[in-house]
């Protein structure tokens, strides 16, 4: 038995007594004494002898049916992949509320119906991982449909809005739909289910396929420890189930595009950056093109400006264009990612790295330092030969009010940090046309009519590893936002890199050239899907690092700013380390492969 105590992290044999003979087995939910008070946990494991001489306690109370003995070993397969407590893992398993029985497995399909030719051949798919790549939008409910004709389907999703419409969708066509996490014993019974990232954990007798919606989005890995990642886990469930997983999405991740069939057991010397490509499915090209936006690209190369300030003269009559028509405007300044831009003052350059192409600073002997790999380089323009900076860097606030002035008409501000407007009471933005804000504005508003990225370079040049898919992510989202080429919408971007990758990839509606250009990166800094990365922080961090010591094919580097940062190009290898690893008492943060990693 596993307790659900989070300083523990083994288990106990106990005994079961006769009166629960026939209600205990593995996956149950019980209570038993434990250190003189009682505590729930998970039977893990049955018919087990115990070491000689031990008298084992009897199992307390049976509380309800929890994760079946495959769904246990997944939930170890993810605590090994991410550093994390088996534990931690059954809790995302397990119902939310008791669950004394569930029903007989009783699967009811999606009926027949129209779909699209990429969805129907979806139905064809054999088992294994399967990239498909759409417009930016497509409806992911006609391949939903098409999977849960199959039998019973797993569907994952980030945004909590789609999962409720795609659930509906299916319900429409007479398959039987359970929301997770509240539905349980439906799913539990054969029913689809429909979900956010926590859904690969739902309990799936009959399983027959996995989709995965839009599995580029962050929303899809857990930020907190373990950093899991749904995608993964869907791609290995998938395996061991022996049916295929699709990961859908307009601009698929570099770990989609390199998926392969893994195991958990996997030591060997492999190199993590030695891997096949999944098989790839898209519509017509000419269907694709249709839901990418047209891109505008501003160049401010030759612009001062410290004279125009941040919206180009070209932009602003976009902006009064499209609001004067009756349609939205989202201006998006990313205060988040917040590089220190330099500019050369001669020729307008952004000042990057010469090895990783990522933003500089100047330190105080004023050299130009890399966020992100720490080169170092004398501050000079790699264009024009000057040694004149500038400094580039504005704030939503500020901005806000210098675009109302500019567009003679109220302009909302939109962050993160604001409330959502509360079911039933008014939206103080909801008869605004101009709104101005960090990529949180993407999510609250819906139809726009403009995306204008108002300094696309402080995303491009950001020292995060992942910069150049989350910005082409955005850019994505944006024609989402407008509806493609279909409504007449268009997304605006300044910049002084118009010649990026990301900007020639929006451009062409090609979202191979930003993996073509990304997979080199990557292996060459060391960073996932070519390698396998850690982040150690907390007060416990020093002594897990001793007792971590050296291990075979791990690079620990560090500390800097109370962390280490451990790297293997090895497949499993860092996974068997941090396995091996006893914690220490204290706080520790232990991120595998975490999204936002920062060097």
């Amino acid at each position: 038995m596993l307790p659900d105590v989070p300083a523990i992290d083994r288990s106990f044999d106990y005994s079961v007594p006769d009166s629960l003979g026939d209600r205990v087995r593995v996956g149950t939910m019980v209570r038993v004494q434990l250190a003189g008070r009682r505590v729930a946990g998970w039977v893990v494991a049955d018919d087990v002898e115990p070491p000689a001489g031990v008298e084992m306690t009897p199992v307390a109370k049976v509380v309800g049916h929890g994760p079946d003995a495959e769904m246990i070993d997944l939930c170890r397969w993810a605590a090994w992949r991410w550093g994390g407590r088996l534990a931690t893992m059954l809790r995302l398993a397990s119902p939310e509320r008791v669950v004394a029985s569930v029903p007989s497995v009783r699967v009811r399909c999606a009926g027949s119906g129209d779909a699209d030719e990429v969805a129907e051949s979806l139905m064809l798919l054999g088992a294994g991982t399967h990239v498909l790549q759409v417009s930016p939008t497509a409806d992911p409910l006609d391949v939903a449909v098409a999977a849960a004709r199959r039998g019973q389907v797993l569907v994952v999703v980030g945004a909590v809005h789609e999962a409720e419409r795609l659930s509906r969708g299916l319900r429409a066509t007479g398959a039987a739909v359970a929301r997770w996490p509240w539905d349980f014993q439906a799913a539990a019974g054969g029913a689809s289910v429909v979900g956010g990232r926590g859904a690969v954990f739902a309990p799936l007798p009959a399983l027959s396929a996995i989709l995965v919606v839009d599995e580029h989005d962050e929303m899809l890995q857990n930020e907190a420890s373990p950093t899991w990642h749904a995608r993964e886990v869907a791609v290995e469930r998938a395996r061991r189930a022996g049916v295929p997983c699709v990961l859908m999405s307009p601009c698929p991740s570099l770990e989609a595009l390199l998926a392969q069939e893994s195991t958990a057991d996997e030591t060997d010397a492999a190199a993590v950056g030695a891997v096949v490509p999944a098989p790839r499915a898209r519509p017509p090209r000419r269907l694709e093109r249709s839901g990418w936006a047209p891109l505008t690209v501003i160049d401010r190369r030759g612009e001062d400006t410290g004279r125009t300030g941040l919206f180009s003269s070209r932009l602003v009559d976009e902006v009064r264009s499209t609001a004067r028509s009756g349609r939205q405007v989202i201006c998006v300044l990313n205060r988040t990612g917040r590089a220190r831009l330099l500019a050369c003052r001669s020729c307008g350059t952004v000042a990057e790295c010469d090895v990783c192409e990522a933003a500089v600073h100047q330190d105080d002997e004023h050299l130009l330092v890399c966020d992100r790999c720490s080169a170092v380089r004398p501050p000079i323009c790699e264009e024009c030969g000057s040694m004149a900076l500038s400094l580039l860097r504005v704030g939503v606030g500020r901005a806000r009010e210098e675009l109302e002035a500019l567009a003679l008409e109220p302009v909302v501000a939109l962050t993160g940090a604001d409330p959502r407007p509360r079911p039933g009471a008014t939206d103080p933005g909801a008869d605004a046309r101009i709104f101005i804000g960090t990529e949180a504005a993407l999510h609250r508003v819906h139809d726009a009519g403009l995306v204008a990225f108002l300094d696309l370079d402080q995303e491009l040049l950001a020292p995060r590893y992942r910069a150049a898919e989350e910005v082409f992510a955005l850019l994505m989202l944006a024609s989402r936002r407008v509806g493609g080429r279909h409504l007449g919408g268009s997304v605006v971007v300044q910049t002084r890199r118009p010649d990026h990758e990301v900007v020639l990839a929006a451009l062409h509606a090609d979202p191979a050239i930003v993996s073509r250009a990304e997979l080199p990166r990557r292996r060459l800094l060391g960073f996932p899907p070519a390698a396998s990365i850690a982040l150690v922080g907390g007060t416990a961090a020093p002594g897990y690092i001793e007792r971590l010591g050296e291990p075979a094919d791990v690079d620990v580097l560090g500390p800097e700013d109370g962390q280490w940062l451990l790297r293997s190009r090895h497949r499993g290898r860092l996974q068997d380390a941090l396995a091996a690893t006893d914690r220490p008492p204290g706080r520790l943060r232990l991120q595998v492969d975490p999204a936002r990693l920062r060097r």
